[in-house]
Formats: C-alpha cells, sequence, structure tokens
C-alpha cells in the first residue's frame, strides 16, 4: 500500500472516531481506541463554532445543521434571502456553488460537506479558502434518501477559482 493512501486511510479512521467521541457514542473500551479517542477530542475540539447562511424556506439545509450539532459543533443559523450576495462576499465559486454557505475559522465551508470533513479542514488547516460540495446530492448529510448515497466529491477551492479533489464519499 502507498504511503499516501495508508495516510489517507489513517486519518479516515480517525476522523470516524473523532465523530464517536464528539457525538458521545463508543467504540470500545480497549486500550488501543482509548490512546485515539484522547487525540481525537484534542483536534475535535479546535472549533467548536460555525456560522451558516441558508435561505428561510431550505429545509436540507436545517437537517445539515442537526447532522453538524451532532457532530459537536455550535451553530449560529443566520436565514436570509440573498444567498447570492453571501456566496459573493466569501468567494464561493459559482460552479461549486450549493444550498447554504458556512464560515468557520478562516474557512468556507459550501454546501452538504460531512462533518468529519470540516474536522480534518480544521485539523491540517490547508491554504485554501474553503471546501465545497457542489449542488445537493442525494445521501450527502441533510440529504439523505433511505441507504442510497450518490457518489460525491469535497473539492477544496482557493480565490481565484482553482479547485482539487479534499474527499470522496460513495
Amino acid at each position: 500500500m502507498s504511503h499516501h493512501l495508508y495516510r489517507s486511510r489513517a486519518l479516515a479512521i480517525g476522523l470516524v472516531v473523532t465523530g464517536f467521541v464528539v457525538t458521545g457514542c463508543s467504540l470500545s473500551k480497549g486500550p488501543e481506541l482509548s490512546a485515539v479517542n484522547n487525540d481525537s477530542v484534542e483536534r475535535a475540539a479546535i472549533t467548536s463554532e460555525i456560522t451558516v447562511f441558508r435561505s428561510p424556506t431550505c429545509s436540507c439545509c436545517g437537517q445539515w445543521i442537526e447532522h453538524m450539532e451532532a457532530a459537536g459543533f455550535q451553530v449560529k443559523d443566520n436565514t436570509i434571502e440573498d444567498m447570492t450576495a453571501v456566496k459573493e462576499q466569501y468567494g464561493v465559486p459559482a460552479n461549486l456553488a450549493s444550498c447554504h454557505t458556512t464560515i468557520v475559522d478562516k474557512y468556507v465551508i459550501e454546501g452538504h460537506i460531512p462533518a468529519a470533513d470540516v474536522q480534518r479542514l480544521l485539523t491540517e488547516k490547508p491554504d485554501v479558502t474553503g471546501i465545497a460540495v457542489p449542488g445537493m446530492p442525494i445521501g450527502s448529510p441533510g440529504m439523505e434518501s433511505g441507504s442510497y448515497v450518490e457518489p460525491y466529491t469535497v473539492f477544496s477551492f482557493l480565490e481565484d477559482g482553482t479547485t482539487a479533489a479534499f474527499a470522496e464519499h460513495s
């Protein structure tokens, strides 16, 4: 297995454990996981407050907010009529737009991004403007439809519109 793939899998496992720790779930009482859980708590504690901008008529945005709260984030929910102005203010590329825009620390979070990806962003602190899931993929947080998950990509983006894959979900 390549070093990059090994690191990616190890990070993914750590983020899943973080999700369980933040929501109060327990995977095991074993000594190996307790060390991981302590580290995960520190990573999850990097920030707990996010500011969400959404249309007052969007129910899926409310479900995404519930997903983030369940992961331990404190949400400042701002309902506004002109989402286009918010996206322009924070530099969201038009091709990455979704229904809600979130600000956390110095980052822009656009759309239905899993909490684990937001936690990874805040842990790794890459030099990007933000991360985005364009559109509203079925199965992403807030867009659940039974067990069906439409494959989707979370993209990182820069102010100049440059994008790169940040995470893949299927």
